[in-house]
């Protein structure tokens, strides 16, 4: 229901994890994708520390987020956290 793209690992470890939202127009009309980010933005603030300081990542929502509950869309962000961040780390250690 929710992507993610791979996380940037800027060279400054300092600046905090950042964190951006697509939520396009295929999601339906403004209430819905203003609910939709809403909901996605609350469910990463919970999970903003278990990513490392100076992480820039994207989280884009399909159609399909809209009619998700929270719980739903919390497993998703849970199981593409753990994808996305375990490559960036894989990534860095090479």
């Amino acid at each position: 229901m929710v992507y993610a793209a791979a996380p940037k690992i800027t060279p400054s470890d300092a600046d905090p994890a950042r964190v951006g939202f697509i939520v396009s127009k295929a999601v339906g009309n403004a209430v819905v994708r203003n609910r939709t980010k809403r909901r996605l933005r609350h469910l990463v603030s919970a999970r903003l520390s278990t990513l490392d300081a100076g992480t820039d990542l994207v989280v884009r929502a399909n159609p399909a987020a809209a009619g998700c509950d929270s719980a739903t869309l919390g497993v998703d962000l849970d199981r593409l956290l753990v994808r996305t961040v375990g490559h960036a780390g894989q990534r860095g250690a090479q």
